[in-house]
């Protein structure tokens, strides 16, 4: 028998909802509107961040003026106007109601706490994800990479690190799933640097839809060995 698996905790943007999109072109636009035409970022600096280390970055390669927090206000209000209308990555919201009829769930991302609440009422999954184990940017010490976040999240649905199975679209997620102790499953989907980041992960999978049928009892009863395997 393989290890049971007695929780799981879902990234948000990019492995939820699809709206990592929409951050490059926020990070686009807003700078443009500080006179930086054409400016981006890799991947690496903004999937899985939160808007302060964005804003950061890019006060550091461009020299905007301004405050950081500012700039990071300025950032998440643009995105958030952009993904009035974002959808879902395919088969989320079937796999959680389906995984939370199996086991406790958590969300835990770089967004707000209250993009979360937004994102888990507009997918119709509020009721499955209780509030003290959604955790935003805005909760942690330090952002993925960190594994504080993820820490935050098991101890919440009181669970050991080593009993939770993470789902992430990112390298800093996943590094942070890791440096937590945790089993991680990458989703490839809306995903960057596909390679790389399914080296990093436990497993992969091309989007909720190509997880086997009866995965969430499988893994919860430490019936389905899935280290290195990739569901497409």
């Amino acid at each position: 028998m393989t290890a049971v698996v007695r929780a799981a905790l879902f990234d948000l943007d990019g492995t939820l909802v699809d709206s990592e999109i929409h951050t490059d072109t926020a990070i686009r636009v807003i700078a443009e509107r500080h006179g930086v035409p054409g400016f981006s970022l890799p991947h690496s600096q903004t999937r899985g961040r939160t808007w302060e280390h964005v804003a950061g970055v890019m006060r550091t390669g461009t020299g905007i003026a301004g405050s950081t927090a500012a700039l990071a206000d300025e950032l998440l209000l643009y995105w958030t106007v952009l993904t009035a209308d974002v959808t879902p990555v395919a088969g989320a919201p079937e796999a959680i109601r389906e995984a939370a009829s199996r086991l406790p769930l958590g969300v835990v991302s770089g967004s707000p706490r209250a993009v979360i609440d937004r994102f888990l009422d507009r997918l119709g999954i509020s009721d499955y994800v209780a509030p003290r184990a959604r955790i935003g940017g805005d909760d942690v010490r330090a952002s993925k990479p960190d594994p504080d976040g993820y820490l935050r999240g098991a101890r919440a649905l009181g669970v050991r690190p080593a009993d939770c199975l993470v789902f992430e679209d990112s390298q800093a997620g996943l590094l942070a799933a890791k440096a937590a102790g945790m089993r991680s499953m990458f989703v490839m989907c809306c995903a960057a640097d596909i390679p790389g980041n399914t080296l990093l992960a436990t497993a992969a999978c091309t989007d909720f839809r190509s997880l086997p049928p009866g995965f969430w009892e499988q893994v919860a009863g430490g019936r389905l060995d899935f280290t290195g395997k990739v569901f497409e």
